[in-house]
């Protein structure tokens, strides 16, 4: 009985002392305003605020201070807007992480207050969160590119060795279009072409199909390219795909007809 008591006893003073933890709050503070007006400071700090809560974080709207700050800065730089995020631990008056981008004009705070929250709380650089919805005036300069774009295509085969050219629409999350490819005897392909592009990053994982005339070895007929690769750069104007593909040719006679190739393409 002794021990269950001692047990007991235990746990509610570790509940009590982990009590203030629990109840941890913070504040959002706005140590410099830019000059801007009242209301649009107070309408960047409440995206701030909104974005933290989101992320699970108790934000007090008034004083006292809680046992954490941020600290929202916003200053001139010409014509751009210098939007810095700081993450206090008070009574420390240096930040424990910070996050600043260079925004081209305040109407952007509404992309890049969301993206320096996320910076500050998952202590990553401000770039790691770009993405094709996101993505800010400074950082898709100078290509400008935004989803939904024509991409003139051409490549080389690495194995075996060849070339392709061919022009792809490409959206956030697919791309379709025409290609032709030739490698030899047995590694040509003719006719459209598109991939699932799944991630909206930088850069992200493919699966393509393709249907057209193909060269079975004998003669050209009726068939399909299944591709699977990686696509780099698909925040700017310039992309850069390197798959493997199979051309199969739908009279194959078995697995020996099948034609397998290492592709390079750029697109722009």
């Amino acid at each position: 009985m002794r021990t269950r008591l001692s047990v007991f006893a235990m746990l509610a003073l570790a509940s009590l002392a982990a009590s203030p933890a629990a109840g941890a709050s913070a504040v959002v503070i706005v140590a410099e305003d830019g000059g801007f007006p009242p209301e649009t400071v107070r309408t960047v700090r409440s995206l701030a605020v909104t974005e933290l809560r989101t992320r699970g974080i108790d934000v007090r709207d008034e004083a006292p201070a809680g046992d954490r700050e941020f600290v929202l800065r916003l200053g001139r730089l010409d014509q751009k807007v210098l939007i810095t995020l700081e993450d206090l631990a008070p009574p420390r008056t240096t930040p424990e992480f910070a996050a600043t981008h260079a925004a081209s004009g305040i109407d952007e705070a509404d992309v890049v207050v969301p993206r320096l929250v996320r910076a500050v709380l998952d202590r990553e650089p401000f770039d790691e969160g770009a993405r094709m919805t996101t993505v800010t005036a400074q950082e898709s300069a100078p290509f400008r590119t935004r989803p939904g774009e024509g991409l003139f295509v051409i490549g080389i085969g690495l194995e075996p060795l060849g070339g392709s050219i061919g022009w792809s629409y490409e959206a956030r999350a697919w791309r379709l279009g025409v290609l032709a490819q030739g490698a030899g005897e047995r590694g040509s392909f003719l006719g459209i072409d598109g991939a699932w592009v799944p991630h909206d990053g930088n850069a992200s994982p493919y699966l393509g199909a393709g249907l057209g005339i193909v060269d079975g070895g004998d003669d050209a007929s009726l068939g399909t390219k299944l591709e699977v690769g990686v696509e780099f750069f698909r925040l700017h104007g310039v992309r850069l795909m390197a798959g493997v593909s199979a051309i199969v040719p739908f009279e194959s006679g078995g697995t020996d007809r099948v034609s397998w190739g290492l592709n390079l393409r750029c697109g722009f």
